[in-house]
């Protein structure tokens, strides 16, 4: 009863302070219906989702959680607007509003050239969301809001079906605060997307490593499908992380030869999937990447265009294995503090500070769990997916550009730490303390 009033007192109190900015001329009466809805539906899904594990909990943080999401839009619709004046979301929410009449009349905008996986299927989204009720500008930040932080509620089912229970309130409480979630996909664009579809690619990654279930594989290629289409890159990262979880992860058997089976199967639809992409990466950025001349052009081109401008990182891209701890240090732990040079920067310090001190100290306890590493296929698919994210991210050399791509990857290098990280404390059961008793008594 006392968690069903908090939730109550939450929801109440973030229509009451998004009523209050509306009445003072912050924006229109969409911010308040999205607020409201989006509190109903993160309420109702956070009550839905719980387990015996995390029932006495869940809820509270998913509203939290929510909550800190709805303050990160806030911030970010501040600065998009007030600070910069320009952006991605001013261009999306014009064509949105336009293409929203289209799918109104039952006409799906046509998408053409080689950006139409990524910026025009973005723009196709958003007139399709917009066709329901077209909001304003901070209406619409908060709708795409809500959307990403689906997809961080599908991040941490994902990893709730591979972890200990007491690993599951810390995972949450990250994965649901960390400032890069809060903030960076809060706007109307590519991000908020992303984000949901990579939510539920891991998600479906999670559900199809436990044993290999094949069945999940379908579910599996429709959101990586959807993630494709908007960066088709991301959605190579987690075929090729999955390939490897199927390869290096121990499954137990539990009896069932037909579990060898399933990992074949899995292996092979990692394979095709690998195929696909590799196929169709040339149409998307003009690259093809089995040949060493277009791949050696396109990476020398990113790491000088975002050397060009801003605060930018030293180091060179990822030539061989001795260089990838480097290319971790820059994803996950930069910018620096003493990097930071206006208040952007001194915010993305703060929390990849924090991030470095929370890895220090995991650290030891992670290195004497390493041994438990393979026997959970998830742990194996994060720890793949994050190294390949750096590899990648390597060339990108702009600190701005990395802050705001990290939420692609800190939810899955959380994953390997957390995991390894925080020993299992489950109390005993009533039961369990009798037969451990005895046992003792025994002894």
């Amino acid at each position: 009863m006392k968690s069903d009033a908090l939730i109550l007192v939450g929801a109440g109190s973030a229509a009451l302070l998004l009523g209050f900015l509306i009445t003072t001329g912050a924006s229109g009466v969409a911010v308040v219906f999205f607020v409201v809805l989006g509190a109903l539906l993160v309420v109702a899904i956070g009550r839905s989702i719980r387990r015996p594990v995390d029932e006495h909990w869940l809820s509270r943080w998913v509203l939290i959680g929510f909550s800190a999401k709805i303050v990160g839009t806030l911030v970010r619709y501040y600065m998009v607007t007030e600070l910069y004046g320009a952006g991605d979301s001013f261009r999306y929410y014009r064509a949105g509003t336009e293409l929203a009449a289209q799918w109104r009349a039952g006409n799906i905008p046509p998408l053409t050239g080689r950006g139409a996986f990524g910026t025009q299927v973005t723009e196709a989204i958003t007139g399709g969301l917009f066709a329901v009720v077209t909001p304003d500008m901070l209406g619409g930040f908060v709708l795409f809001a809500i959307l990403a932080y689906l997809g961080q509620l599908l991040l941490y089912a994902a990893f709730r079906r591979h972890a200990q229970p007491s690993q599951l309130k810390p995972y949450a409480i990250l994965i649901f605060l960390m400032p890069t979630y809060a903030f960076w996909p809060s706007s109307i664009g590519k991000d908020a997307l992303v984000l949901l579809a990579l939510g539920a690619s891991a998600y479906f990654v999670a559900r199809s490593l436990e044993a290999f279930q094949v069945r999940w594989l379908i579910a599996l290629g429709t959101s990586l499908a959807a993630l494709g289409v908007i960066r088709i890159h991301i959605a190579g990262l987690v075929v090729g992380a999955s390939i490897a979880a199927a390869l290096f992860s121990r499954v137990p058997s539990r009896g069932d030869p037909a579990v060898a089976v399933r990992r074949l199967l899995t292996l092979g639809a990692g394979v095709a999937a690998a195929i696909v992409v590799i196929s169709v990466f040339p149409d998307i950025f003009g690259v093809d990447i089995l040949s060493s001349q277009d791949r050696d052009g396109f990476t020398a081109d990113v790491f000088r265009r975002t050397s060009e401008r801003g605060t930018v990182g030293s180091g060179e891209p990822v030539t061989g294995v001795l260089d990838i701890p480097a290319a971790l240090g820059l994803v996950l732990f930069r910018p620096f503090i003493f990097e930071a040079t206006e208040i952007q920067h001194y915010l993305a310090a703060a929390e990849t500070t924090f991030l470095a001190a929370l890895t220090v100290w995991k650290l030891p306890t992670v290195i004497r769990n390493l041994k438990r590493w393979r026997a959970n296929p998830y742990v194996v698919f994060s720890t793949f997916y994050t190294i390949g994210f750096a590899v990648a991210f390597s060339i990108v050399r702009n600190l701005g550009i990395i802050a705001r791509q990290r939420g692609q990857v800190l939810a899955f290098f959380l994953t390997f730490i957390v995991y390894l990280g925080w020993e299992d404390r489950t109390p005993l059961q009533p039961e369990d303390k009798i037969t451990a008793n005895q046992r003792s008594a025994v002894r």
